[in-house]
C-alpha cells in the first residue's frame, strides 16, 4: 500500500481551545491522504475551537477526552500551535502525561509552532534538535535544546516545524517517520 503508508494506523491530535486551524487541519488532511484514522484528544466537552486569521474560527468534534488517552492505543502523535491552546495544555496534567508517554516511549511525535513550549514543559526539549515558533525558541534553548531556524527538523521519532510556513513539509516527513517506525515494529513483531 504505497500510496496509503499509514492504512491501519491510528493517530492523535491532541487539541485545546484556540488551536492554530491551518496547524490542525493540514496536518489533518495530510494523515487521511495517507491513509490514517485521526481522532481529536482534548478536554474540551464535545467541541474544540480554533482561532483562524486573529479571531475564533471553527468548531470540531472531539473524539477521546485526554483524560482517557493513553499513547498505547495510537500509532502517533500531533500537536498543533496556536499560543491560546498551548498554554491551557501547558496546564494540564493529561496533556503532559500523554505527551511524555509517547516521548518515552519513542513512538512518532510531531510538535508544530507555538507547541514546541510543551516540550520544555514535559522536561523533553534538553539535547534535541528542533524547530519552533520564535515565541517558542528562547524556552527550547533555555530548557537546552538546540534550537534550528528552518522550516522542518526531524530528529528521530521526533518531527517539529516553525508553524503554519513549515506544516505540509513536517506532515510529509511525519508519515514517513510512522511507516518507517511502525514497519520495523511489524517486522520485530514478525
Amino acid at each position: 500500500m504505497v500510496d496509503k503508508p499509514l492504512a491501519g494506523r491510528v493517530i492523535a491530535i491532541m487539541l485545546a481551545n484556540g488551536f492554530d486551524e491551518i496547524e490542525f487541519t493540514e496536518p489533518q488532511k495530510k494523515l487521511i491522504e495517507a491513509g490514517a484514522t485521526t481522532k481529536v484528544v482534548s478536554r474540551a466537552n464535545g467541541l474544540v475551537n480554533g482561532w483562524y486569521e486573529g479571531s475564533w474560527g471553527h468548531f470540531f468534534p472531539v473524539d477521546v477526552d485526554l483524560a482517557e488517552t493513553l499513547a498505547v492505543d495510537f500509532d502517533g502523535l500531533v500537536v498543533p500551535g496556536g499560543i491560546r491552546a498551548v498554554e491551557k495544555l501547558a496546564e494540564e496534567a493529561h496533556s503532559k502525561r500523554v505527551l511524555k508517554a509517547f516521548m518515552r516511549a519513542g513512538m512518532p511525535v510531531a510538535v508544530t509552532g507555538d507547541a514546541g513550549k510543551l516540550l520544555v514543559v514535559t522536561e523533553d526539549a534538553k539535547g534535541r534538535t528542533v524547530t519552533s515558533s520564535e515565541e517558542a525558541r528562547a524556552d527550547l534553548e533555555a530548557a537546552g535544546a538546540s534550537w534550528e531556524a528552518g522550516p522542518v527538523v526531524v530528529e528521530g521519532n521526533l518531527v517539529t516545524a516553525n508553524g503554519v510556513e513549515g506544516v505540509r513539509e513536517a506532515m510529509d516527513r511525519f508519515v514517513e517517520v510512522v511507516a518507517a517506525y511502525h514497519s520495523k515494529e511489524d517486522a520485530q513483531a514478525a
